[in-house]
């Protein structure tokens, strides 16, 4: 239709498993998810965003947000929709929802929640670029970002091909396949004791037999810190971990896999995953869990692989866009030159500028924006300002 279109998924599950009970997981309601989607929205319309097309559901987002876009305070959103869709409230409702915005065109999808959501809308989103709002309880994937700064991020990128190229890149992804099923993980596999998938969160260390990491963070939460206190491997370089643990133990380790969860980990051994080089899983049997959640468990004669490859979701640095942005002129809007208020109603262009009145703009002002698309922003010369 030929407007900047933006899809937003926010999870209405998402901070609500077993680790508010077993460790220290935090709670979001919705209210603080309508918080955040109030912020995004003005955010997105900064960012030259006309349209918003967003993901229904039954827990109150839906009418909550329908509510504020109905207050005077809410005339400058972008015009919001939501997505006709059945709503069963399971992880089906946000694969059709991310399906539904490729297909109307958006230009890039905002999610809040978790890796869980992450996972589910990265595997529906193709070329679209993904905005990760931290809304779950244990969060690797989605970086810090304020949402306001996500909604202007999400903007910029989809209505310019500049900040789409400076500010986005590749995610790695780990691909598990079980005889004829494919799963993949953005963060982490696990595999775990047990004969049962059970309680779909992992937050007993102790059961963990092998882990496969896309990156590893020393300052990260959840499995993927146990390989960043071993080996760091940061989120843009080639390989991965693979982390093996029990006997003989070669070291412990105590990372935080939980909020308020510390737990020692012995570790055996640790490798580096090589891209496109297909791993079979060492243990005899177990549960295969996919960025924190336990799915199918697997026995002697159907084991499965794992392979790091460089082609996840397409995802989005809010830094990196606004920066981008900054330094090509994209933020600010030249002044338009006009009289003042004060001004006589006409002037004779002859008549000589007013005594004291008279600046010379070659030095008096200087280019903040020299190489951008945008004509060069020119301000006073702050030389001699208090700061």
């Amino acid at each position: 239709m030929g407007r900047t279109t933006v899809g937003v998924v926010a999870n209405p599950a998402s901070a609500r498993d077993v680790r508010r009970l077993v460790a220290l997981g935090g709670t979001m309601t919705t209210h603080d998810k309508l918080n955040r989607l109030q912020r995004l929205l003005v955010g997105l319309a900064g960012g030259g965003v006309e349209r918003v097309l967003a993901m229904p559901d039954r827990s109150g987002i839906t009418v909550g947000l329908r509510r504020l876009a109905a207050r005077p305070s809410a005339a400058s959103w972008p015009e919001l929709e939501f997505i006709e869709q059945p709503v069963g409230g399971t992880a089906a409702d946000t694969r059709r929802a991310t399906e539904a915005m490729v297909a109307a065109g958006v230009g890039a999808i905002v999610v809040l929640g978790g890796d869980g959501t992450n996972r589910i809308v990265a595997g529906a989103s193709g070329d679209v670029p993904l905005v990760s709002i931290s809304t779950g309880t244990n969060n690797a994937f989605p970086l810090p970002v304020e949402s306001t700064v996500a909604g202007l991020a999400a903007g910029l990128v989809a209505r310019d091909d500049g900040c789409r190229r400076a500010g986005t890149h590749r995610a790695k992804q780990l691909v598990v396949r079980h005889g004829s099923r494919v799963e993949r993980a953005l963060v982490d596999v696990a595999i775990s004791d047990g004969d049962r998938v059970g309680s779909g969160a992992v937050w007993d260390g102790g059961t963990i037999r092998e882990l496969y990491l896309c990156f590893a963070e020393p300052d990260a939460i959840g499995l993927s810190a146990i390989g960043g206190h071993l080996h760091p491997i940061g989120r843009r370089e080639p390989g991965g971990l693979a982390v093996a643990m029990g006997e003989p133990v070669v070291a412990t380790i105590h990372p935080p896999i939980g909020p308020g969860l510390v737990q020692p980990i012995g570790v055996r051994s640790i490798d580096v995953l090589v891209p496109d080089t297909p791993v079979e899983v060492r243990a005899a049997s177990g549960v295969v869990a996919i960025d924190g959640e336990r799915l199918f468990r697997f026995g002697s004669d159907d084991r499965p692989t794992i392979t790091l490859r460089p082609d996840g979701p397409v995802v989005v640095s809010a830094a990196s866009v606004l920066t981008h942005a900054s330094t090509t002129g994209l933020l600010a809007t030249p002044a338009a030159r006009a009289t003042t208020a004060t001004a006589p109603a006409s002037h004779d262009p002859t008549d000589p500028p007013p005594e004291g009145n008279h600046h010379d703009d070659a030095r008096s002002a200087r280019s903040v924006h020299r190489d951008g698309p945008h004509p060069a922003v020119r301000v006073p010369d702050p030389a001699g300002v208090p700061r």
